[in-house]
């Protein structure tokens, strides 16, 4: 019998399929988390400690599996294990458990959102060069130009605000501990009237690995009655809609799908968002 058939029956012998995890099992999660490591093709010993990543419970996850690592170690080897076990003491002190942590987090919809990153001063500032002195065109993007158009301007990071907006996010990443898994891919600001059409979309082609976008409100005022908010999507149930609040930065998998929300009909401001996209890098 395989590894891998001999480590789905031991989950299984474990009741693992029973036990709740984030809207489906703790099983379907181990094995979500696996499914995801192998598509990125990393090594076989990366992908086992994928699937027993939480085994041995920690301060996220309290329910321990498997106390005994020998059983583990018998199941996946040593060098999994090993894995496994330092997981769930620190998963960030390598670049293995680091790319075993992001399986993780993007089998559970990761959507983070940060509040009071900015002073009222930055909102401001970001605002206005946003609004009056960046360079717009008006064209179309997405799954059909003729529908779904939008203000739009590239980033060339001369200025200092574009400098300064690029090293928050390259720090947001490290401190969320995704920058040294990540490429840079591309960076554009985005802006919206009333009476424009937006389609749900995903980031990245469903062929490749993915990544994370890295979004930015960049409006100094918002009201909850404008409306306006980014809405996120599965299985054609909305999971999470966001409110663009004036210095709110949001960092999502791009592999969600997700649209922007017509703003109402009297308000007399642009919607604007910047968003960074990182491609999967291992």
């Amino acid at each position: 019998m395989n590894k891998y058939i001999r480590s789905i029956n031991y989950l299984i012998s474990k009741k693992t399929q029973n036990i709740p995890h984030n809207g489906k099992s703790f099983f379907q999660h181990l094995v979500g988390v696996y499914d995801k490591l192998r598509y990125w093709q990393c090594n076989e010993d990366i992908c086992f400690a994928g699937l027993f990543h939480s085994i041995y419970g920690n301060e996220i996850f309290k329910t321990v599996i498997e106390k005994d690592r020998n059983t583990i170690k018998d199941l996946i080897g040593n060098k999994a294990e090993n894995l496994v076990y330092l997981f769930n003491q620190n998963r960030y002190q390598n670049k293995q458990l680091k790319i075993i942590s992001l399986a993780n987090e993007l089998d559970q919809t990761y959507i983070q959102v940060i509040d009071g990153y900015f002073d009222n001063q930055n909102i401001l500032e970001n605002y206005f060069y946003f609004r009056d002195r960046v360079p717009w065109n008006f064209n179309g993007s997405g799954n059909d130009e003729n529908k779904w158009r939008k203000f739009k301007y590239d980033l060339n990071f001369k200025s200092k605000i574009e400098k300064n907006l690029k090293y928050n996010t390259e720090n947001i990443l490290n401190n969320l501990n995704l920058f040294d898994l990540l490429k840079f891919e591309r960076v554009y600001a985005s802006a919206n009237p009333f009476g424009t059409v937006h389609e749900p979309h995903k980031d990245y082609l469903k062929d490749s690995k993915g990544g994370i976008t890295v979004m930015y409100y960049l409006n100094h005022d918002w009201n909850l009655k404008f409306s306006g908010e980014t809405v996120f999507f599965n299985n054609k149930e909305i999971i999470k809609s966001i409110i663009p609040k004036p210095g709110r930065i949001v960092i999502f998998d791009g592999n969600i799908e997700h649209c922007a929300r017509d703003v109402r009909r009297d308000v007399n401001d642009l919607r604007m968002v910047l968003t960074f996209k990182y491609k999967i890098n291992l």
